[in-house]
């Protein structure tokens, strides 16, 4: 999943607490270590959680995260588009059409039976005479 499907996860379950800490997700099986780490951050860089450290608290216990009621910013999913370099370098978006000499396709049918294909070499079919 990405980091703003894993943030979405994390916002459902602490809607439903007051607050929790990245050892509190990670006990509660949503995410790895990482993962929860990196979603958490992305939350909090969009102000959709809020960061409350806790002085005198142990390592684990000491930063804790809260839902702050922000919605997180609608993904941007969009293909690569490279018009602006192409312009950039001078060249065209749309081909220009060329002038083109009609064109013919010969396709022969002919199959002599006098002609014998073998080992990648033709050979004159011998007649066999009885």
């Amino acid at each position: 999943m990405s980091t703003h499907a894993n943030a979405e996860v994390l916002l459902a379950w602490l809607r439903e607490r007051s607050d929790a800490t990245v050892h509190d997700v990670v006990t509660a099986g949503l995410l790895t270590s990482r993962r929860a780490a990196e979603a958490l951050q992305y939350a909090v860089r969009n102000g959709a959680l809020e960061r409350v450290v806790r002085s005198g608290a142990s390592a684990k216990e000491r930063t804790r995260y809260r839902v702050t009621g922000v919605a997180l910013p609608v993904p941007h999913i969009a293909a690569p588009c490279f018009d602006a370099l192409l312009r950039a370098w001078g060249m065209v978006l749309e081909p220009p059409r060329l002038a083109a000499i009609a064109s013919r396709r010969h396709q022969l049918s002919d199959h002599d039976p006098e002609m014998e294909v073998w080992s990648g070499h033709r050979t004159r079919a011998k007649k066999q005479r009885g």
